[in-house]
């Protein structure tokens, strides 16, 4: 992959996020399988007070004690695929994603019907970096449900990690046709475009990601980037104005906008590069740096590489230029890795590996990465 501005920013990288993180804010009131439907008795029944008092904690981001309320819940009502589902999605929010497989199983069991069951399935296991299983689980969940946006994003992600970009090309076209404004199947449409070279192509999609969800400064950045590669350095500046506004310690987009400005604002081009200068050798910045990537190194240490990812790019927002950098692009390209997302793992190795080029551990993580793809497709035929 080409670098370009500072050593590590590239109009080709993407910071996709986790893997599908259940729909657990977004659906609760309505998330019924086929034969729930079919029986709204049934339905009504499940709404238990602990399985309501579950939905209002997972709502307010407390899942530890979310994930109580659902297992008196299943306690109740060991039968309920309702309850069970949420105690999955919480146990799948919470990393603990053997048993959250193990959950989603049960439900299957009940309900075997369930194209939401074998989708939610397919994202722990994706999770689990069991690709060949999730993506079986997925192409089920397309079976029951053809027109189920959720479940051909699952399918076009999968697709993408083992490498088949043109399969998952065709999923993410089907999921924008179902739903026009799935966010998110731009954005890693996008980052497929990315690793191909296809900048424009690539541009095009950020924009229309970007009109759906216009406070991602990461995105922003990158959006700079590519506007400067192809000679449209207002365009460019307009983004990283945008992104630092959102974000005002992203050294790398004042970086970047302080030097498209070189030319035609020189002082204002001085004052940003200045300011670079002391964010990155602010010891306050400094220790919140070293603080996020130890918090990361032991989240990955228990596990919770979903929490680890989110601590590291935090952490290379801030870092800028800083010495940590390359480290911080290894471990958050092991953690992708370790939660199933092989695309931005080998994203973010390769940035590591021109940051770091004498790093022994990069190369063997990216040979891995291929034996990962290799075997996960040989699982799935």
């Amino acid at each position: 992959m080409m670098l370009q501005g500072r050593g590590h920013s590239s109009g080709g990288r993407i910071r996709p996020y986790c893997l599908l993180a259940g729909l657990i804010l977004a659906s609760w009131g309505g998330s019924l399988s086929r034969s729930q439907r079919t029986h709204p008795q049934k339905a009504e029944q499940s709404s238990s007070p602990e399985l309501q008092r579950g939905i209002a904690l997972a709502q307010k981001g407390d899942f530890k004690k979310a994930k109580e309320a659902f297992e008196q819940a299943v306690a109740n009502r060991p039968h309920d695929p309702r309850a069970l589902t949420a105690l999955g999605q919480v146990q799948e929010q919470l990393g603990e994603l053997p048993e959250s497989v193990e959950t989603f199983q049960k439900v299957i069991a009940l309900d075997p019907l369930s194209a939401e069951a074998h989708e939610n399935l397919g994202i722990a296991l994706g999770d689990q970096a069991d690709l060949a299983a999730a993506l079986k689980e997925g192409s089920i969940a397309i079976q029951l449900a053809p027109r189920s946006a959720s479940a051909h994003f699952l399918r076009g992600r999968l697709l993408g990690d083992l490498g088949k970009h043109e399969e998952a090309r065709d999923e993410f076209r089907k999921v924008l046709d179902i739903s026009p404004n799935y966010a998110e199947a731009l954005y890693y449409w996008a980052a497929l475009e990315g690793d191909e070279g296809n900048r424009e192509i690539q541009g095009n999609l950020l924009k229309r990601y970007l009109k759906l969800r216009p406070d991602q400064a990461t995105a922003l950045n990158q959006l700079g980037h590519l506007l400067e590669e192809q000679s449209r350095e207002a365009e460019a500046v307009v983004a990283w104005r945008r992104a630092i506004a959102l974000a005002p310690q992203y050294s790398d987009a004042i970086y970047s906008l302080a030097r498209a400005l070189r030319r035609t604002d020189p002082v204002e081009s001085k004052q940003l590069m200045e300011h670079v200068q002391e964010l990155e050798s602010d010891q306050r910045t400094i220790d919140r740096v070293n603080m996020l990537g130890n918090q990361a190194n032991a989240k990955m240490y228990n596990a919770n590489y979903k929490g680890a990812i989110d601590d590291l790019k935090n952490a290379i927002v801030l870092c800028g230029e800083c010495k940590l950098l390359g480290a911080l692009e290894k471990n958050l390209g092991l953690a992708y890795c370790h939660a199933g997302q092989l695309d931005a793992g080998e994203r973010e190795l390769k940035i590591s590996e021109s940051l770091i080029p004498d790093d022994l551990s990069v190369k063997t993580a990216l040979q891995t990465v291929e034996q990962q793809r290799r075997q996960a497709l040989n699982n799935f035929h």
